[in-house]
């Protein structure tokens, strides 16, 4: 019989994580915040259309799960240079790298109405999400590398010296098109996901927020239009795309003014001199000079001499409360801010009826304002501002674009359908959701299942699940061929009819077998060990436990006390032995949430490696279990500060939980001729045994022979006393 099991697509051998540092400096902890530890590297190893979950540290031994997908903020066709002019004026440049840098988006586990934003290269980190009014933070120092993450609401406004910027629209003409014969306009139905293609040019004020490194600036310009993205994206369903960044190498850039509206002036007739084969739907200037903010001209997507906005004032990184981010910006809401005058809004204050009253100096809906209001200039600056669009602006945006006299249509690339590699058993047959790791250019974000093979290379079977090709499971029944490898393709398609052939790699193999130990008690064993200050787990096998218990299930959060009933608060070590139960064979996934580190075995293989120093933090590993009791083994240590360590487990039919007690039990001695079960043999034995003389019962019948005689009484009499 083949029993269900659904499996992920997505197999990595480093999956991304988001540690919290073993400390956190006193002025981050001021404020609520908390410092991580991240590796890059295991970010960039993911591929466009990679989903995933990520816990991320928000506070203090706190931390929200994120449910992520991999997108990109630059066009297919994206290009750049790094310039600088010469003593003589005459431009020189080279070409620029496409920024190395990972870009994610999704939502809080749970909660469907949440947002969340990174950006994480080499030399950049930085990251948003939304739930409801709270906006948690993430962002990089420039000069320590140091990455931090809090909650923006927490934060008394005052802290986070918030500058006073403005934007100059007012000052200019609302520039309107003349009407354009054109073979395709705006937002062509069934086309890929419409697509602002915007070209970036910099000034060295923007390069000097990073030292000089233009690595680290692009990085950051590339930051704010994938940031800007998710924005425009989930509101207006248009996607902000970066296709050219020029960054300025050295203080001889072509700009000389100080005010944004001189700046933006300078701009369009360098650009329009200069430019005009950049293929461009906007032109922007991201700058880090003090401007007084940002301006732009209002309903010009594809106007060839008014389709530039500036951004001034930017800092370099998304806010920080520290001391030395005097002059805080909100980078992002800037540069969404005037993309949406480029995109046909005016303030929200300038509607009629006023959306709110800010910029007429009525702050009485301050708290919560939208991207294209004025609340910043109330009390509380840009701590008051959500990063969403209101929806009369949306709507006039949407109305907006889909007149623009050119085409919004993405930038033609196919669908990516990345390889899938699962595991099956023999007995088995898998659910797969093939499309969770295939990326569409769609702003719906979502592939087509177009067809599948019939049947596998080695003749499994094929089936189709559902009626929505958008959310298409394939089931894949195998032959009963063991320890080997199928395959078997598909062709996933997206809304303009693009398709890409896509393959999945089917390891078959066989389940673990279950444990038999002799004989169990209820709960798991855990050993105690004194330890000196290590950064990873011991070699247990070669230290002495101080101490043991037996407990009934492995779920201690952090805590700055004793660890259990070690007697210790630091410089812990613990084992916990025992078997856990599963009621089916099943593909099983282990997690480990811990501080600091640990590791999961199930029999000698390790599941779960969550070794080193850091916060609670959960880490997990799958693993294909038989029926019955399963040898587990989780070690773990304590350095210093909170200690805690908590055992999970899921499967396709049973949600996430904590491991029950009445899922674990240890081994024991077997007390053979402790009838009774009061731990010793004794006469009382003695006496039931002569009781069933002669009988067949099993409980007395200790050689199993099938009758309760002599040669039992033997075997009672050489156990006589107490069991060990």
């Amino acid at each position: 019989m083949f029993i269900h099991l659904l499996f992920s697509a997505l197999i990595t051998t480093q999956a991304p994580q988001i540690l919290e540092s073993e400390k956190t400096s006193k002025e981050i902890a001021s404020f609520g915040g908390v410092q991580i530890e991240l590796d890059h590297t295991h970010f960039s190893a993911t591929q466009l259309g990679d989903s995933f979950e990520l816990s991320l540290p928000i506070e203090p031994n706190n931390s929200i799960r994120l449910e992520l997908e991999r997108f990109d903020a630059l066009t297919s066709d994206f290009r750049g240079h790094v310039s600088t002019l010469d003593e003589e004026g005459k431009l020189h440049q080279e070409t620029l790298i496409r920024p190395d840098i990972s870009f994610f988006k999704g939502r809080v586990q749970g909660n469907p109405d949440s947002k969340a934003f990174l950006a994480i290269g080499q030399h950049t980190t930085n990251g948003l999400i939304t739930i409801g009014h709270d906006t948690f933070v993430v962002a990089q120092k420039q000069d320590t590398g140091e990455k931090i993450a809090y909650n923006l609401s927490n934060v008394n406004p005052d802290r986070m010296n918030w500058i006073d910027i403005s934007c100059g629209v007012e000052e200019y003409v609302h520039t309107a098109y003349a009407t354009e014969e054109t073979s395709s306009r705006g937002i062509d139905e069934g086309a890929d996901c419409p697509t602002l293609r915007i070209a970036v040019d910099t000034d060295w004020d923007f390069t000097a927020l990073f030292g000089g490194n233009t690595d680290a600036s692009g990085e950051y310009a590339a930051t704010l239009m994938g940031a800007m993205s998710t924005i425009y994206e989930e509101d207006v369903e248009v996607a902000t795309r970066m296709c050219y960044l020029r960054l300025w190498s050295t203080s001889a850039d072509p700009w000389s003014t100080s005010g944004s509206g001189a700046r933006l002036d300078e701009f369009v007739s360098y650009w329009n001199s200069n430019m005009s084969g950049i293929s461009r739907h906007l032109a922007h200037h991201f700058s880090g000079a003090g401007l007084g903010g940002g301006v732009a001209y209002v309903s010009v997507v594809c106007s060839s001499g008014f389709g530039y906005a500036v951004s001034g004032n930017l800092g370099g990184s998304f806010p920080l409360p520290i001391e030395d981010h005097n002059g805080n910006n909100w980078d992002l809401m800037v540069v969404a801010h005037e993309t949406g005058h480029n995109c046909g809004t005016l303030h929200t204050h300038d509607y009629s009826p006023p959306i709110d009253g800010c910029g007429l100096g009525d702050c009485s809906l301050a708290w919560g304002g939208t991207i294209m209001s004025y609340c910043h200039t109330c009390s509380g600056g840009l701590s008051n501002m959500v990063m969403d669009l209101h929806p009369i602006v949306q709507e006039t945006i949407e109305n907006y674009l889909a007149g623009v006299p050119c085409s919004l249509g993405g930038d033609g690339s196919s669908p990516i359908a990345n390889l899938d590699t699962v595991y099956v058993s023999d007995e088995l047959y898998l659910d797969i959701d093939i499309l969770a790791n295939d990326y569409s250019n769609d702003c719906l974000d979502y592939v087509e299942l177009v067809s599948v093979d019939e049947e596998s290379h080695l003749g499994g079977t094929i089936e189709v699940l559902g009626d929505d090709p958008s959310q298409a499971i394939i089931r894949y029944s195998p032959t009963g061929v063991t320890n080997t490898v199928d395959i078997f393709n598909y062709i996933v398609g997206d809304a303009s009819g693009q398709e890409t052939e896509g393959g999945v790699f089917v390891n078959i193999i066989q389940p673990r077998p279950a444990d038999t130990p002799s004989a169990t008690e209820p709960g798991i064993k855990v050993f105690y060990y004194a330890l000196e200050p290590l950064s990873q787990l011991p070699n247990f096998d070669e230290l002495t436990p101080f101490g043991d218990e037996i407990v009934g299930d492995v779920n201690y959060a952090s805590t700055g006390g004793n660890f259990m009933g070690s007697g210790l608060s630091d410089d812990i070590g613990a084992v916990f032995e025992g078997f856990v139960e599963v009621q089916e064979t099943n593909m099983y996934t282990f997690y480990v949430n811990s501080d600091d580190g640990s590791k999961l075995f199930v029999g000698n293989q390790l599941i779960v490696d969550n070794d080193g120093l850091h916060g609670m933090n959960e880490k997990s590993g799958a693993i294909l279990l038989a029926q019955g009791l399963h040898e587990v083994r989780v070690e773990f240590f304590e350095r210093g500060g909170g200690a805690g360590c908590i055992v999970s487990i899921s499967s396709d039919m049973m949600p996430k939980e904590v491991i029950p007690s009445d899922s674990y039990s240890h081994e024991v001695t077997e007390c053979i001729g402790d009838i009774n079960n009061d731990g010793t043999v004794n006469v009382t034995d003695v006496l039931v045994l002569i009781g069933d003389w002669g009988t067949s019962n099993p409980e007395t019948d200790l050689d199993g022979d099938g009758v309760v005689a002599v040669s039992d009484l033997l075997i009672l009499i050489g156990n006589y006393g107490n069991c060990e």
